[in-house]
């Protein structure tokens, strides 16, 4: 997976060469870890994670989840399975298990599928049901579109509700990072 999580990361930064400076602590990282480490969710100097935001075209909304220990609202994602091969293929195992959704069409912003809208690193803190120390994820966020909003079957253990929100809401949030500017620019040419 390093291999491909390198390749991915430069490209990424050959479309969004601003970034340099924020993607510096995940380039530092993958030059420091082996292939194992980097989605093994036990490394406490951080992991890979993936997920996607879903968004309804005919409502203009994205859907969000209520993670029971984050104690926020996020888009979709999580953790590595160890025969996953790159972010994209966690992201959507993550998003089929957390909602139930399958009728995705993915947004790409390059030829390369494998290419996230969007790369972030956040600090996780302490989680106290699972007892793991504070870390961080490295975190590949995909778009993908759905026609309307539809049923969502949500994963009952992490999560507990969900909604869907403008982009005006995502903006807003802090917890997105500087996602809401790109994503605004993206769907306004849908």
């Amino acid at each position: 997976m390093k291999k491909n999580v390198l390749k991915i990361l430069e490209e990424y930064l050959s479309l969004f060469p601003e970034e340099k400076e924020r993607q510096s602590k995940l380039l530092d990282y993958l030059e420091k870890s082996d292939d194992k480490d980097i989605i093994n969710w036990n490394n406490f100097n951080g992991h890979i994670v993936a997920g996607g935001f879903i968004y309804a075209k005919e409502e203009h909304k994205f859907l969000v989840l209520y993670h029971k220990d984050l104690k926020m609202f996020l888009y979709p994602g999580g953790h590595a399975n160890s025969n996953e091969k790159s972010p994209l293929q966690i992201a959507k195992r993550e998003i089929m298990e957390e909602t139930g959704i399958n009728n995705l069409e993915q947004l790409h912003i390059s030829e390369n599928e494998q290419i996230p809208i969007d790369i972030d690193t956040h600090f996780i803190e302490h989680n106290e049901r699972l007892n793991l120390p504070a870390h961080y994820h490295f975190d590949f966020r995909y778009l993908f579109i759905v026609d309307k909003i539809s049923k969502i079957n949500i994963e009952q253990n992490e999560l507990s509700n969900f909604k869907w929100i403008d982009i005006g809401e995502l903006k807003n949030d802090v917890n997105y990072g500087k996602i809401g500017n790109k994503m605004e620019c993206i769907i306004n040419k849908l």
